[in-house]
């Protein structure tokens, strides 16, 4: 199931970045939706990615070009080497070789330095995980992150719209590329409840900034006092 996942996404490198404004190999009816919330996602993000930073699973680096100046310190890793060629791309084009880090591995198994960093993000990442990654991935981000290292996650909203197109929150799913090749992924996708989840069984305050049509954004930190702001 994982090597499917990271050569999708490896094969998917200079395509990628065109879901985000809502181009796909099969046309969609509503596109728009897509863009106004990826455009207010970008307006939003940079207040809670700040200092020496680590952009977890970054892909293309897709959201580095709004947050990078807020940062002294960038890591950025993902483990397929097509989408990090993009993301090298994005950091000459910033002139910022000087903070910014690439790493090629896999994030379970890199000997990461223990709170190492005052933020992170991750963009579509925890939504390809089953639930035992999910708990060992968030016992791995407290450990990176400083005490009261602030977190943010984007990633897809599930809602009557995206249920007409797939048939359960969680689970197995076709992609396909522009040049027609099919990929089997596993892809989950989330209610508030679930946020509620994540916080109660990780001790996160957690607050969601943006609910949109098709994607979200919280942010949050480790704590033993659980609280959700809506």
């Amino acid at each position: 199931m994982k090597r499917e996942l990271f050569e999708y996404y490896n094969e998917r490198a200079p395509e990628y970045e065109a879901f985000y404004w809502g181009e796909f190999p099969a046309k969609i009816a509503d596109s728009d939706l897509y863009k106004n919330d990826t455009l207010t996602i970008q307006k939003l993000l940079p207040d809670y990615i700040s200092g020496k930073c680590i952009d977890i699973a970054c892909g293309t680096g897709f959201w580095l070009p709004v947050y990078e100046k807020n940062c002294n310190e960038i890591t950025l890793i993902d483990q397929s080497e097509s989408v990090l060629a993009e993301c090298a791309k994005k950091i000459r084009r910033l002139e910022i070789e000087n903070k910014a880090e690439i790493i090629c591995d896999d994030l379970f198994s890199y000997p990461f330095k223990e709170h190492e960093y005052d933020s992170a993000l991750m963009g579509f990442l925890i939504s390809h995980f089953t639930e035992a990654e999910m708990n060992i991935f968030f016992n791995i981000l407290k450990t990176l992150l400083i005490r009261g290292g602030r977190f943010a996650i984007i990633d897809g909203v599930w809602n009557k719209m995206i249920a007409k197109i797939r048939t359960s929150k969680a689970g197995m799913i076709k992609r396909a590329l522009k040049d027609g090749r099919e990929f089997e992924i596993y892809k989950r996708y989330f209610e508030k409840q679930d946020l509620q989840h994540l916080a109660e069984k990780f001790n996160i305050n957690l607050e969601i900034i943006y609910w949109g049509k098709v994607f979200f954004l919280a942010a949050g930190n480790f704590t033993s006092k659980v609280e959700i702001v809506q």
